[in-house]
C-alpha cells in the first residue's frame, strides 16, 4: 500500500513539474505561397527568365534571414514561356521543402484567343488602325499544397496605348478588338503583366 502512495505522489509531483503553457505551432506555409505569388507576378511584369527569377528568391530568402518570415528552404525556381497559334502561358514553379518533403507552388497565366470575327476601323490619336476581333479568355493560376484547392483569378486587362478595344463579357472573358497588323499584340493586367494575345 505504501508502495502504491509513493507511486501516486511522484506521478502527481512529476504532472506538477510540467508547464501548463500551451505549444505554439507555426504554419508558415500559406503566407509563404502568397509571398510567392506576389513575387512570380513581379517576375513577369519586370520582364522573367530563369536568371531574374533566381534573383529574386535569393532577394527574399535574404530578406527573411533579416525579418523571420518562417519560410519554408525555396530548393528551386522554374520560368517557362510557352506560345502557341492561340493561346499564350507563363508558367512560374517554386519547390519549397515542406515538413512533408519537396513540394510545388505554382503560378499560371493564361490567355487564350477565341477565333477571329470580323474588322473594325478605329483612328488613335490621328492615325488610322484597322482592328480585328477575337474573344480573349486571360486568368491567374495559383496552385499551392497549402490551398484547399486551385486558386482563379480575373485580373482586369487594358491597352495603355489606347489603340486595342477592350471589353469584359463576363469573369476572365474579354471581348478585344487588336490591330490587324499584329500577329501577337500585348495588353497589360492590372499588375502589369503583360498578357500576349495571339489572333490567328
Amino acid at each position: 500500500m505504501l508502495g502504491v502512495i509513493v507511486l501516486a505522489v511522484t506521478i502527481l509531483a512529476l504532472v506538477a513539474l510540467r508547464s501548463t503553457e500551451p505549444a505554439f505551432a507555426y504554419e508558415r506555409g500559406p503566407m509563404q505561397s502568397a509571398q510567392l505569388i506576389h513575387l512570380a507576378r513581379y517576375c513577369l511584369a519586370i520582364g522573367c527568365n530563369n536568371d531574374t527569377l533566381m534573383v529574386l528568391v535569393k532577394e527574399l530568402v535574404k530578406y527573411n534571414a533579416s525579418e523571420p518570415l518562417l519560410m519554408y528552404p525555396v530548393l528551386d525556381a522554374y520560368y517557362e514561356e510557352n506560345i502557341s497559334s492561340t493561346r499564350a502561358v507563363d508558367h512560374v514553379s517554386f519547390t519549397v521543402q515542406t515538413l512533408r518533403g519537396p513540394e510545388k507552388v505554382e503560378v499560371v497565366v493564361v490567355a487564350q484567343a477565341y477565333g477571329r470575327q470580323n474588322v473594325i476601323s478605329k483612328t488613335v490619336r490621328g492615325v488610322s488602325y484597322v482592328l480585328k476581333n477575337t474573344t480573349l479568355m486571360y486568368r491567374h493560376e495559383y496552385l499551392s499544397p497549402f490551398f484547399p484547392s486551385r486558386l482563379e483569378y480575373c485580373p482586369r486587362i487594358y491597352d495603355p496605348s489606347g489603340v486595342a478595344e477592350v471589353r469584359s463579357i463576363g469573369p476572365c472573358f474579354w471581348a478585344v478588338a487588336v490591330p490587324i497588323d499584329y500577329n501577337l499584340y500585348t495588353l497589360f493586367d492590372e499588375f502589369n503583366i503583360p498578357v500576349k494575345v495571339v489572333v490567328p
